[in-house]
């Protein structure tokens, strides 16, 4: 995984507290608390020490499940993780496998932090009746081993239900689908670093140095379900998050349309 400094010094600091991952207050800005909101809607997880790993820094092995995302941009490479998120990657991989990604739209692009794909619509939309259908409604799977490194393949939340008491104690059911996203990272600055570096907790520093090494987006730690992580094609995604756009907010899209041609599905020799 290649080191965080590769990335250009233009991305905007974004940090968030959970429950046990209390990285900093002092670093969030506004922009990285909007972004926290439309991405989970303030949800937050409690995370074991004893039982957080970064699985994401060994090296695929033979047998592993691997994604060769296809693009206009250029080959992308993941290895999966079906013991962690086993619904997810059944998901991913049985769209995949029928045809579903073949020209299929990366619908939101924050430049040099994340993409979004895997939309039908170039917006990334999906209609009610979409919205309803069994590969829409996967549950999110939170594992204390993956963290949203650079190169991480996230699922992103299709909705979330649950009624009065469910919204009142944040335990809302958060339901993934079809569509991905795929984290770059975020500025590593001196001040993200110390902040970074303040976590007291053992198994919470080796995540904090791992962000400072490789990059990621900190504040989606617990927040998002992480089902895969990129072996090949960093400077693909580089591409892609260098990318001109258009749109503002939640609507920046590439300027040209990136087109996902395929996803192969296959396994480590």
């Amino acid at each position: 995984m290649p080191h965080a400094a590769s990335r250009s010094p233009q991305q905007k600091p974004k940090l968030v507290k959970g429950l046990l991952i209390i990285f900093t207050l002092t670093l969030i800005s506004s922009f990285g608390m909007a972004l926290l909101s439309n991405m989970t809607g303030g949800f937050s997880a409690v995370v074991d020490d004893a039982e957080i790993k970064l699985i994401q820094l060994d090296p695929p092995k033979s047998g592993d499940t691997l994604a060769v995302m296809h693009t206009t941009a250029g080959d992308m490479t993941y290895v999966l993780y079906p013991d962690e998120c086993p619904e997810t990657v059944a998901n991913f991989c049985k769209l995949a496998e029928e045809g579903y990604y073949d020209h299929t739209y990366v619908f939101r692009v924050e430049p040099q932090v994340f993409f979004s794909g895997g939309g039908k619509n170039p917006d990334g939309t999906l209609s009610s009746s979409e919205a309803d259908l069994p590969q829409e409604r996967i549950p999110q799977e939170l594992s204390p081993k993956l963290w949203p490194l650079r190169g991480s393949l996230c699922a992103l939340e299709t909705k979330t239900e649950g009624g009065f008491w469910k919204t009142l104690t944040k335990t809302r059911d958060h339901l993934t689908g079809s569509r991905f996203l795929v984290v770059d990272t975020v500025e590593m600055t001196e001040d993200m670093q110390e902040g970074l570096r303040s976590v007291e907790d053992p198994g919470l520093q080796k995540v904090a140095e791992a962000y400072i090494e490789h990059g990621g987006i900190p504040n989606y730690s617990q927040q998002m379900t992480i089902f895969g992580q990129m072996t090949e094609g960093f400077e693909i995604l580089d591409a892609i998050t260098d990318a001109k756009v258009t749109g503002e907010g939640d609507a920046k899209k590439p300027a040209e349309d990136i087109i996902i041609t395929g996803i192969e599905i296959t396994k480590m020799p």
